[in-house]
C-alpha cells in the first residue's frame, strides 16, 4: 500500500513524485508508455520548448528552464534516477476503485496497485479533437507530428492555428531541401491562440515564402491528394497530400467521470470541479497539470510540488 499513486508522468506527475520522493513518502508514479513525460516526448524532433510565463517561479524538486526536448527529457531521466523516484513504466491504468485510504487502481494487465491517495496528472494529448468533415479518415490525415524531417516533396496542410500548429509548419518548412509546400489554415486573421514569439517566426517564413498561411478559411472536406476549404469567397481546392490537424484536445471524461469525479459542466471542454487543493469531488484524489486546466509546464511542475 503506498501513500500516494501518481497517474502520469508529464511535468506534473513527475513534479508531484520528485516532491513525494524528496519527503520520504511512500509513492508510485505510473506511466502507461515506456518513457516518462509522453506529450513531451511526443513533441517534434528539435522542439524548442519554452518556460513560460517568466516571471513565475517555479517550485519543484525537478529542474526545468527553456530548451531543447531532447535536453529537457534526458534531465529528468537523471534526475529521477538520482533522486529515487518509484515509476512503473507500461501501466495503463483502467479503473480507480476504492475510497479515500484505500484505493484500488487497475492495470490493463490484471494487475492492481493499492495507495491510500491519488493524483491524476494524465493530460489531454491521448484525446485530440479530430477533424469532423467528410473524409477525415482518409489515412493521410494525422494529428501528430514527430519527425519533420521524414517528409519530403509534399503538399502538406496544417489544420489549427496555435502555438503547435504553427511550430509544426514551422518544422516542415525549416529545411529547403526538403521542397516540402507548407500551408497553415487559420479561421480568423490574427493568431490570438499563439505566443507572440511564433506568431512573429510564421509571419516572417511567410514574408520569405517558405510557408503559405490561409486567413478565414477552413477545410470542408477531405478528399485523396487535395483539400477543399470554406473560404469568404466559397469552396476552394488546394493540393494536398498529408493533413496535420492540432486542434486541441479535450479531457478524457469517461474515464474521469468513471473514478466518481464531477466536472464543472457538461461542456465538452469543461474540467473537473476541484478544492483550492485540487481535491476532486472524490475524497482522496486530486486531480493537477492540463486535466486541471493548466496545460503551461511551470504551472504544471508548481502544482505536482
Amino acid at each position: 500500500m503506498y501513500r500516494v499513486a501518481i497517474v502520469g508522468s508529464g511535468p506534473a506527475g513527475l513534479s508531484a513524485a520528485g516532491r513525494a520522493a524528496a519527503l520520504g513518502m511512500s509513492h508510485v508514479l505510473i506511466e502507461k508508455t515506456d518513457h516518462l513525460s509522453d506529450t513531451i516526448y511526443r513533441y517534434q524532433k528539435g522542439k524548442h520548448v519554452m518556460a513560460t510565463p517568466a516571471n513565475l517561479v517555479l517550485r519543484s524538486d525537478l529542474d526545468f528552464d527553456a530548451g531543447k526536448r531532447e535536453a529537457i527529457l534526458d534531465a529528468w531521466s537523471g534526475q529521477v534516477q538520482a533522486k529515487q523516484i518509484n515509476v512503473r513504466f507500461n501501466a495503463e491504468i483502467t479503473a480507480i476503485e476504492g475510497e479515500a485510504g484505500h484505493f484500488k487502481l487497475q492495470l490493463k494487465n490484471g494487475e492492481a496497485i493499492e495507495a491510500e491517495a491519488v493524483v491524476l496528472a494524465i493530460g489531454t494529448q491521448g484525446n485530440p479533437n479530430r477533424l469532423r468533415i467528410p473524409g477525415a479518415d482518409l489515412p493521410h490525415v494525422q494529428y501528430q507530428l514527430d519527425d519533420p524531417g521524414e517528409y519530403v516533396d509534399e503538399h502538406i496542410t496544417v489544420v489549427g492555428s496555435g502555438d503547435a500548429g504553427i511550430e509544426n509548419a514551422l518544422g516542415l518548412a525549416a529545411d529547403p531541401a526538403q521542397r516540402n509546400v507548407v500551408t497553415i489554415l487559420n479561421r480568423g486573421t490574427d493568431f490570438a491562440r499563439a505566443k507572440d514569439a511564433n506568431v512573429k517566426l510564421l509571419e516572417a517564413a511567410e514574408q520569405e515564402g517558405r510557408i503559405i498561411v490561409r486567413r478565414e478559411c477552413s477545410p470542408s472536406e477531405v478528399r485523396p491528394g487535395e483539400l477543399m476549404l470554406d473560404t469568404r469567397d466559397g469552396q476552394e481546392p488546394i493540393r494536398c497530400d498529408r493533413i496535420i490537424a492540432r486542434t486541441g484536445s479535450q479531457p478524457p471524461r469517461g474515464f474521469v467521470e468513471s473514478c466518481g469525479i464531477e466536472f464543472t459542466s457538461a461542456d465538452a471542454g469543461a474540467f473537473p470541479r476541484l478544492s483550492p487543493s485540487f481535491e476532486t469531488t472524490k475524497p482522496g484524489i486530486h486531480v493537477i497539470g492540463a486535466l486541471a486546466g493548466y496545460p503551461l509546464i511551470k504551472h504544471c511542475m508548481n502544482q505536482g510540488y
